[in-house]
């Protein structure tokens, strides 16, 4: 069995990352002192979806998949979420008080509802990988060596 190399510590630190963003945006802070930064997480956190994604897909057999799709699934709507916040609200950091970010955060969501689609379509057709849990060789000869 492959274990899931920490993806749902990965996939609990982006959520907390994702939340202190909203809470960014919901506080009335000085725009110049955490727009940078709040931009580089955005991007961040955009990255590593995508990692974590093609580490999900490379990986049909690991343990607890379909659970951590569904997790993945939940944070890329928590995202989207944000990024629809940062496009049409009217926090400190927002598209409409700040027009050059906008097309930024466009190609970001753009991204994120593509990762969705592709989370969708595997959990639909989530019947091209072994539901059981998979055996190495390594690990059957270790379970089979006292027998």
């Amino acid at each position: 069995m492959i274990k899931h190399d920490n993806l749902n510590d990965n996939i609990y630190l982006l959520l907390v990352r994702i939340k202190l963003i909203r809470d960014t945006l919901l506080l009335d802070t000085d725009t110049r002192l955490f727009l940078e930064k709040t931009l580089a997480d955005i991007d961040f956190i955009n990255q590593v979806l995508g990692v974590l994604l093609g580490k999900l897909q490379a990986n049909r057999q690991l343990i607890d998949r379909d659970e951590l799709f569904s997790h993945l699934s939940e944070l890329e709507w928590q995202f989207s979420q944000v990024l629809s916040e940062i496009l049409n609200g009217s926090g400190c950091i927002s598209a409409s008080r700040m027009p050059e970010i906008r097309d930024t955060i466009l190609k970001i969501r753009k991204s994120s509802l593509e990762r969705r689609e592709t989370i969708e379509i595997i959990n639909e057709n989530g019947a091209d990988y072994p539901k059981e849990p998979v055996l190495s060789t390594s690990e059957l000869n270790e379970l089979l060596k006292d027998i």
